[in-house]
């Protein structure tokens, strides 16, 4: 069953709302700040906590001179966390999910009980612009299992199940959402979402009126 524009305009809404808790669940990550508005630019700061900090003459580094400087870290450290991350925020800096996703993976491989890390390819996974549902579920589905409180990441795996067609995978998503955050911002959008899906999956399981079950033959 086809949604009405009018429900399309709402999924779309509902969407923004979801990706927008993931930037603003106010963690703070190596100096970088949470980007709710989505602007890429405001996730980069001049380095990592570490005390890398841009030229001492107090120059702001321009992102490309950054990653420049984090490679050469890595080059004599393949597994320095913060270098890798520092890229990615970098390569974020720069309208470059993709890249930055790469470096995120790298760094979790480090920290894989890191949730915040999660969270953060998560939302690059997610994001409108990048839109890559089939990479984002086992990321979510890792976060949930690493903070299986955290409402929000079982509202984006919902919807990422959603848009990859896997309806009972997404309303199990959503269910648990809704376990968490019965009167959330999304809830009311959330059990719309779920009674289409629902309606969908019937029309689809029932028979077409009129049409007779198919006749078995016995040899």
């Amino acid at each position: 069953m086809l949604l009405n524009r009018r429900r399309i305009d709402k999924w779309a809404r509902w969407v923004a709302i979801g990706l927008a808790a993931v930037f603003a669940l106010s963690f703070v990550f190596m100096g970088v700040g949470t980007g709710v508005d989505m602007n890429w630019s405001a996730l980069w700061s001049d380095g990592p906590s570490t005390g890398h900090s841009g030229p001492a003459t107090g120059d702001v580094q321009t992102p490309e001179e950054l990653i420049k400087g984090y490679e050469a870290e890595l080059a004599a450290n393949p597994d320095n966390f913060e270098a890798l991350v520092g890229i990615a925020t970098q390569y974020e800096a720069l309208d470059q999910p993709d890249l930055a996703a790469e470096y995120l993976q790298k760094a979790i491989s480090l920290r894989p009980e890191d949730g915040p890390l999660h969270q953060r390819l998560a939302a690059i996974y997610m994001h409108p612009a990048t839109a890559n549902y089939e990479e984002a579920v086992p990321v979510l589905n890792q976060l949930t299992s690493l903070e299986p409180e955290n409402a929000q990441a079982f509202l984006l795996l919902g919807v990422a199940q959603r848009e990859l067609g896997n309806t009972d995978a997404a309303v199990l998503a959503w269910n648990k959402y809704l376990e968490l955050e019965p009167e959330g911002a999304s809830a009311d959008d959330v059990r719309a979402q779920m009674e289409t899906l629902t309606q969908a999956a019937g029309s689809a399981a029932a028979p077409a009126a009129g049409s007779a079950s198919p006749e078995t033959t016995v040899p």
